[in-house]
């Protein structure tokens, strides 16, 4: 597999142009995805090796993934971080010949959670991964200080993290103006009351963590509603909190922000989002030579083992009509 620009270029695939959407609270939607990284774009002299990381949709109880048909100029693996995040892994030597095509039909339904007795057999979903503070989201100074504001004389892990959720959709503005959103800066979301979904689950996550509640980050790409086909502008990204007596619980603050929706949005996700990986601060499989990845859905590349930057992705997408069995 050649990888020398890394253009991402994310289809799903449809039988027909006038597939009926299933509604995307109540029934699965299916698609047939196509996640293409343009190798010859990547900035290498020839024969500079080459490392690339790319995201792989991910398996589990919201999501099922049948491979599909791949292409690579190099040769290329399929590898599991620590947070068990799948990862399609290829290197070779610059100049790439042609692109990295990996293919997959995913069925995503609307999400509930993960359930205690599940959370019990997979130690991935075990909720002591996600206590400790992260890069951009410190647990102490202004954020604790807000969570303590905003939780005072609520009891339950379920009521305050209901409670933090709702101070986000209600303070934060979704703003993409300027310099500074995006990051999942929590201080920074934190101070301006405003950004994008990155940033609103990073508050969220702050001031649930902060008082001794897990709280996790997950991340793919949007389906829009509007067309049967059609291009897809970016990523999202959305949250979950550890229930001690429902499990993982899932939120959406940003989408219950643009659509008022507030009540929809907090413990329950439509089926309109492929998830691809889950956290933050990544170390890859195997090892990228570079820092831990603030989070991780476009592809990241070394060359000659230093990072590459500025790799952005072009996203399609197509609905396919039916279920998978």
């Amino acid at each position: 597999m050649t990888f020398r620009s890394v253009c991402l270029f994310f289809t799903v695939a449809i039988a027909s142009a006038a597939v009926a959407r299933a509604d995307m609270w109540s029934e699965p939607a299916r698609y047939r995805v196509e996640y293409r990284v343009d190798l010859p774009a990547i900035s290498a002299q020839p024969g500079q090796h080459v490392r690339v990381w790319v995201p792989y949709p991910a398996t589990n109880a919201d999501q099922t993934v049948q491979p599909g048909e791949s292409e690579s100029p190099w040769p290329y693996r399929l590898t599991r971080d620590a947070l068990g995040n799948q990862i399609v892994y290829a290197e070779g030597e610059a100049p790439a010949a042609r692109p990295l095509v990996i293919r997959a039909v995913v069925q995503r339904s609307p999400s509930h959670g993960v359930r205690r007795d599940a959370i019990a057999a997979d130690p991935m979903q075990d909720p002591g991964h996600y206590t400790a503070p992260i890069q951009l989201i410190p647990l102490d100074g202004i954020i604790r200080q807000l969570a303590e504001q905003e939780g005072k004389g609520i009891d339950g892990t379920d009521a305050k993290a209901e409670a933090f959720y709702r101070y986000v959709v209600r303070t934060m503005r979704y703003d993409k103006s300027g310099d500074g959103w995006g990051r999942g800066d929590a201080v920074w979301a934190c101070t301006n009351q405003r950004g994008n979904c990155t940033d609103f689950h990073s508050l969220f996550m702050g001031m649930a963590m902060s008082q001794g509640i897990p709280a996790r980050f997950s991340i793919g790409f949007p389906v829009p509603g509007s067309e049967p086909a059609g291009d897809i502008p970016g990523y999202h990204c959305w949250a979950e909190y550890y229930s001690p007596a429902r499990g993982w619980v899932p939120l959406d603050a940003s989408e219950a922000k643009k659509s008022g929706q507030t009540d929809a949005y907090f413990g329950a996700l439509p089926n309109d989002r492929i998830q691809y990986t889950t956290g933050r601060d990544l170390r890859l499989e195997p090892p990228q030579a570079g820092p831990p990845l603030n989070y991780f859905i476009f592809p990241y590349v070394e060359v000659d083992g230093a990072p590459v930057s500025g790799v952005k992705p072009t996203m399609h997408y197509e609905r396919l009509a039916g279920s998978a069995s």
